[in-house]
């Protein structure tokens, strides 16, 4: 992390693991890292220092941002849907429960595949293959998420808050 130090100059201001991470332990390997956050447009140069919290909104506010970096496990997504959704999703509306997490937020996300490959899914049912190396640019439609592969797969995140407007 860098930032700019009393006199204007550059400085490293930390360098070291994510933040936070948190896993679930009714999904197996699924690990989100919080890496960076903001919940306003940034004044730049910026000190650096860290603004990221356990218990701040995954989704940031419109101008604010969030950099997460997502592991989804090797069969991610896959279950069959049930008739109600696991204790720890909050959604208790969400019937049938998509294991792929399928959700919407007022968020424009830029995703780059780091490792593996995972296929995005709307809600009407498309889906696409994504392989590392590969970006999605996302603008607020139904998706949740599914890795069929073997091996996880990884993806980094940079979620900028948005306004909803009128269909």
């Amino acid at each position: 992390m860098t930032g700019a130090g009393p006199d204007g100059a550059g400085i490293f201001v930390q360098d070291g693991p994510a933040p936070h991470v948190i896993t679930n332990d009714s999904r197996p390997g699924l690990e989100v890292s919080y890496l960076w956050s903001t919940e306003e447009p940034p004044s730049v140069p910026g000190s650096g220092a860290e603004s990221t919290r356990l218990d701040q909104e995954p989704v940031p506010p419109a101008g604010g941002t969030r950099l997460i970096s997502v592991t989804y496990p090797p069969g991610f997504g896959l279950r069959e849907p049930a008739a109600r959704p696991p204790a720890d999703v909050d959604d208790a509306a969400a019937a049938p429960f998509d294991d792929s997490l399928l959700h919407t937020t007022e968020t424009v996300d830029y995703g780059v595949v780091l490792r593996g490959e995972i296929c995005i899914v709307l809600a009407g049912g498309a889906e696409r293959a994504l392989a590392a190396g590969d970006v999605l640019v996302h603008n607020g439609a139904a998706h949740g998420w599914r890795n069929r592969r073997d091996e996880p797969a990884v993806v980094l995140y940079v979620i900028v808050g948005g306004r909803a407007v009128g269909h």
